[in-house]
């Protein structure tokens, strides 16, 4: 039994990647802004970091899937645009924590209210039973993620 529930979870990871790519991520990753050219893997950091707060570039690059290489020259842009700032880690030296400066933070509150529009729209041509079970079946699928 489990054998098979493994199977269907493979599989539907898999479309559920390529249905969120098709659906959902093109509006994620477009650049809202008229005051900045973001690019994709811009906007993720700074959607990721306007919900963590503050975030390791080693934390940074597993949720980006990039290496530390492409996700350094990644935040170095973000600091030239002063989206972004590094502070190094009283306690540790070794680590160092990304933080978003004001501009990034005001930068990161547009956007999120431009995609809350867009996903509202995208989502208004479902029923609310619809809604409903989308909303409290990515809550159980982002809960069983934590625990992996």
């Amino acid at each position: 039994m489990k054998e098979e529930n493994l199977k269907q979870i493979h599989n539907g990871l898999l479309e559920f990647s390529d249905l969120f790519h098709q659906k959902i991520s093109s509006i994620l990753n477009s650049n809202i802004s008229i005051d900045y050219c973001c690019n994709k893997n811009q906007n993720k950091a700074l959607m990721i970091l306007g919900r963590r707060g503050k975030i390791t570039p080693t934390m940074l690059g597993k949720s980006l899937d990039m290496r530390k290489g492409s996700l350094t020259t990644l935040l170095d842009s973000l600091e030239n645009m002063n989206l972004v700032f590094r502070e190094a880690d009283e306690k540790d030296r070794r680590k160092t924590w990304i933080y978003l400066t004001e501009e990034g933070k005001g930068y990161v509150d547009s956007q999120m209210l431009q995609y809350e529009k867009i996903i509202t729209q995208a989502f208004d041509s479902l029923g609310d039973k619809d809604v409903d079970n989308f909303s409290n079946s990515i809550k159980t699928v982002i809960s069983i993620m934590k625990k992996l």
